[in-house]
């Protein structure tokens, strides 16, 4: 493995040790929230409303975000640092004024939106899902400056300041709680996310002073705005496609009773914290490099990169995947079983974690490989995978959640992940002949003596301890110990690589 690849890990490393970090900082946030709100009528509404806005939300903005990643890089690397800095200027004056218009938009149709997301509701509960998602809307301005914000901070590799967003989330929501509770209730989940957001996107307008000189420009003069905003389009769309799965396990969960909507949520929020620290950080890091890659016409070093990174995406996936399906209950426990959460949300909340927990792998490697089709500037691809992917989705949440019920949406949800990765793969080879999904086999069935002997020490584990803590504890600690020595004898690059930096470093000492 060259210097490169080595740089990329280290980073990766330590943004990921950062995020960790910040996400056990979460934790404690999402456990105040259950612990407060539990799994109620109340908090299905509030969470079906924000997570609506925030996933259409996410799809304008990370769609106009990976295209500007990638040009912006390439304008650097091709124009120079005063180029680039209009081509943020002006990405700023499209996307600034445009935002007020979707809201408005999204205000006039709020009843259907409101009917979509939940069809079972009553016209009185209905009224109250609209109300949520009419004070939600605004998130979208504040998310169009964190979105360039922290776009410009990845590009130029300054990484760690957009990976504070969850830090000003987390200790605002628990402040809000603890002292709006009592008189806001839900709402006090609103007034924390306005918070977090209006102090985020000032420390990020801060920061990317250094890179940016902001003023007007003028189109003309930016000509490279016009391709981010074609690249983006079809980009989405595709992203448009693949929210559209959260809405439907949203609104498929509300069918099966109180609360469901809420557990989905929390698993989410579970999930999130995998596919955050891992997932995310390794897959933002790598775009910016596989951007620089295609600028420069280097694609024998992007597909190393990109097979080294789906390994070790694998390597470390396989293992999480098992601990969480296994423990799924004592993690659930660990993070909320107090106040509000009871027994009945702790059952509903660790069958969707279980089910989430499922398309780990797929979502790490379905990340990586739309991000080698986004560095050739391919976004059509994607999008079209996406409607593949969303088909599987809500064919498999309708047909599962009748027999296994919340379990089978957020099974349908991982299914969908390994759908969109397989038809990803497949339209990869057009720009790199070489990758294969047939070079995955050696890889997976690496995994198996790991995979055996995880299976056999998390039942031993459970056989002699009940409490909780200790079941997860021991099943992470020796489980994974265990899997990372059978790993380092399978002559993996990957492990190799990192089981070499170890030990330099306990030497050096």
């Amino acid at each position: 493995m060259n210097t490169k690849n080595k740089s990329i890990l280290a980073t990766t490393a330590v943004v990921a040790g950062l995020t960790l970090c910040f996400k056990l900082l979460g934790f404690v946030k999402q456990a105040v929230i259950a612990y407060y709100f539990g799994t109620t009528f109340e908090t299905d509404i509030y969470n079906l409303a924000f997570n609506f806005v925030g996933s259409m939300t996410s799809a304008f903005i990370r769609a106009i975000s990976l295209s500007m990643v990638s040009i912006y890089t390439h304008t650097l690397i091709q124009k120079g640092k005063e180029a680039a800095s209009k081509l943020i200027c002006a990405c700023l004056e499209v996307m600034l004024p445009l935002a007020p218009f979707i809201i408005l938009l999204a205000y006039m149709i709020t009843p259907l939106i409101a009917k979509m997301l939940a069809p079972t509701y009553t016209p009185e509960e209905a009224l109250l899902l609209q109300h949520y998602l009419r004070i939600c809307y605004p998130f979208l301005i504040f998310s169009v400056i964190t979105m360039i914000g922290t776009s410009l901070m990845d590009s130029n590799k300054d990484f760690v300041i957009s990976r504070t967003e969850s830090f000003f989330t987390s200790v605002i929501t628990i402040a809000c709680c603890v002292i709006l509770y009592s008189t806001q209730a839900v709402t006090s989940l609103v007034i924390a996310q306005y918070l977090s957001y209006i102090l985020f996107s000032a420390l990020l307008i801060y920061r990317s002073r250094r890179y940016v000189n902001f003023s007007f420009v003028r189109f003309k003069d930016v000509p490279e705005i016009r391709t981010v905003l074609v690249a983006a389009l079809p980009v989405f769309i595709g992203n448009s496609v693949a929210q559209i799965n959260k809405i439907v396990d949203g609104s498929i969960s509300t069918g099966l009773g109180n609360g469901n909507a809420t557990a989905l949520s929390y698993a989410v929020v579970l999930e999130d914290f995998v596919v955050n620290i891992i997932v995310n950080n390794v897959v933002d890091i790598l775009y910016v490099n596989f951007s620089a890659y295609a600028a420069e016409g280097n694609t024998s070093q992007l597909y190393k990169t990109m097979k080294s990174a789906i390994n070790a995406m694998i390597c470390i996936m396989a293992p999480i995947t098992i601990i969480a399906c296994m423990c799924s209950k004592e993690i659930v426990t660990i993070a909320y079983f107090r106040g509000s959460f009871d027994n009945q949300s702790l059952m509903m909340t660790s069958a969707a974690l279980i089910g989430y927990s499922v398309g780990f792998i797929s979502s790490g490697v379905r990340d990586i490989a739309s991000r080698g089709l986004y560095a050739f500037k391919d976004t059509k691809g994607p999008m079209i995978t996406g409607f593949f992917a969303v088909g599987a989705n809500v064919l498999f949440s309708i047909i599962l959640s009748k027999y296994i019920g919340i379990m089978g949406v957020a099974i349908a949800s991982s299914i969908c992940l390994t759908v969109n990765f397989v038809i990803n793969s497949l339209m990869l080879r057009k720009y790199l002949p070489e990758y294969s999904l047939l070079s995955l086999i050696p890889i997976l069935l690496k995994q198996v003596p790991g995979v055996i002997a995880l299976v056999l020490i998390i039942l031993t584990v459970k056989k002699v301890f009940s409490n909780s803590i200790l079941v997860f504890g021991f099943s992470a600690l020796i489980g994974l110990s265990v899997y990372a020595i059978i790993l380092s004898f399978m002559k993996i690059e990957e492990i190799n690589l990192i089981k070499e930096k170890v030990t330099n470093k306990m030497f050096n000492r």
